[in-house]
């Protein structure tokens, strides 16, 4: 019995020196592991350290470990600046172009009442008091028998703007000169040779009156002096000037002579155009009418009777 529990007894001493030495085995695998990213369970496909795969968790978090991490956080743009909103009226001012109502238009007919097409014409004119310019190209003149013509546009297709105090005679025939125009100081010129209705001053900017008259010999500015306002002479043999005289009269004794004199000037523009429908028959009746003025949208703005 004794021999039994001595067998027993080392059989138990050596499963604990077997422990033991497993232990110590296991033990310094770990600590080998520390340096090997297939740490103890080889290359089973288990790793540890970031969830990614692809660095470990403090590369993740520092971004070292590229695009694919949570990386560093991004520099926030700020949003652009809003203008503080004007104020109210501020962009109103005397070159605001307005469309026409009955506030800023009147009308008055009583041209319409001549005889012959070539005479009649109505008017509108736009308050000294407004407070911009108002356009009249696109309105709608419309008269008793239902008939309606549209105002057209200035010389180079623009639309007319009447400035406070200003005016616009509005003729039923063609225009002279073939299309809408500003009077100046130099439209006296233009009387000269055509027929306009109502008629235009014959005063402008006499040529004697240029500076450069001085450097002329004297007989040449006392020709000068004689020339009525606004006229273009006939130079000839019979004149009795030299060439230099007529020269200087063929430069500027004209209407383009004398815009290119004064166009300068802070006075040049009068306050009246001179618009023209293009009919070569009566659109007025002589004895009685209803002239309507309508917008583009055939609104009514402004009407006279007689």
């Amino acid at each position: 019995m004794a021999e039994k529990r001595g067998e027993g007894g080392g059989g138990g001493g050596g499963s604990d020196a077997g422990i033991l030495l497993f232990a110590v085995v296991l033990i310094a695998a770990l600590f080998s592991s520390r340096g090997n990213s297939s740490g103890l369970f080889g290359n089973s496909g288990i790793k540890f350290g970031s969830p990614s795969g692809s660095g470990s968790v403090e590369e993740e978090i520092s971004g070292t470990s590229g695009s694919s991490g949570i990386g560093q956080p991004q520099p926030v743009t700020p949003p652009s600046p809003v203008s503080p909103p004007s104020q109210i009226g501020s962009s109103i001012s005397a070159t605001v172009s307005t469309q026409a109502t009955k506030d800023n238009i009147t009308l008055q007919a009583f041209g319409s009442t001549r005889l012959g097409y070539a005479e009649e014409y109505v008017q509108l004119s736009a308050p000294s008091s407004n407070r911009g310019k108002v356009i009249i190209t696109g309105l709608i003149l419309k008269n008793k028998n239902n008939e309606s013509v549209r105002i057209g546009s200035d010389e180079f297709g623009n639309s007319i703007v009447l400035n406070p105090g200003e005016r616009a005679i509005i003729s039923t025939a063609p225009s002279p000169r073939g299309f809408n125009f500003k009077l100046n100081k130099c439209s006296g010129y233009l009387a000269q040779s055509k027929t306009y209705s109502p008629s235009i001053s014959s005063f402008c900017p006499h040529i004697s009156d240029l500076p450069q008259v001085r450097d002329l010999p004297e007989k040449c500015e006392k020709y000068l002096d004689s020339l009525p306002y606004c006229t273009t002479p006939i130079i000839n043999f019979q004149t009795g000037i030299d060439n230099k005289c007529a020269n200087f009269i063929g430069e500027h004794a004209s209407y383009p002579g004398c815009i290119n004199d004064f166009k300068n000037d802070s006075d040049f523009d009068y306050k009246e155009w001179r618009i023209y429908l293009g009919l070569s028959r009566e659109f007025w009746d002589n004895r009685h009418e209803d002239v309507l003025l309508l917008s583009q949208s055939r609104d009514l703005i402004a009407e006279s009777s007689y």
